[in-house]
């Protein structure tokens, strides 16, 4: 089991990463794990700066969280960090800077997304609308959920723990 590094939860607003990331979480919990939870949404609240939803922004942002979880990974910690962050260049970042890194990749068809909290009009063709910042979604993801359609997010939580579980990784060394 993977007791730590870093699980980067990524997928467009609304596909259920915080959601299924808790679950995850709370699943971990019972076997006695502490993960620490970085959620793009929190994180972004408690900065003492604020940030706009331009490309650089959403850059820095994603950059920072990624250096973050990397930071508390380098401690021991399992890190769970959910956050849109669709650009490749953090994607590549954290496998190069993380030795034991999970990258899911909470994946559900626009007008699913359009369907969800009534998120109609706020994706065309895969851009934030009015951010302007098309989504770079993961290459190499480790891990692809479709979550939508029958997927729960207990069944999302379920195939992240036994990713988890496949990546043998000692509790020190």
């Amino acid at each position: 089991m993977m007791r730590r590094g870093v699980v980067w939860v990524t997928g467009l607003s609304g596909s259920g990463k915080s959601t299924v990331t808790a679950r995850v979480r709370d699943r971990l919990a019972q076997s006695a794990a502490d993960p620490v939870v970085l959620d793009g949404d929190r994180l972004r609240a408690i900065l003492p700066v604020r940030l706009g939803y331009d490309e650089a922004d959403r850059r820095r942002l994603a950059m920072f969280y990624a250096r973050l979880a990397h930071e508390f990974a380098s401690q021991g910690r399992l890190v769970l960090c959910s956050t849109i962050s669709l650009f490749h260049e953090v994607h590549q970042w954290n496998r190069q800077n993380n030795e034991h890194y999970l990258e899911v990749w909470l994946r559900v068809p626009l007008p699913d997304l359009s369907a969800r909290a009534g998120r109609a009009a706020l994706y065309a063709g895969g851009t934030a609308v009015g951010a302007g910042v098309a989504a770079e979604f993961p290459t190499a993801a480790h891990l692809v959920i479709d979550n939508y359609g029958p997927t729960t997010p207990d069944a999302a939580a379920d195939q992240i723990m036994a990713a988890l579980a496949d990546r043998q990784v000692p509790e020190s060394g």
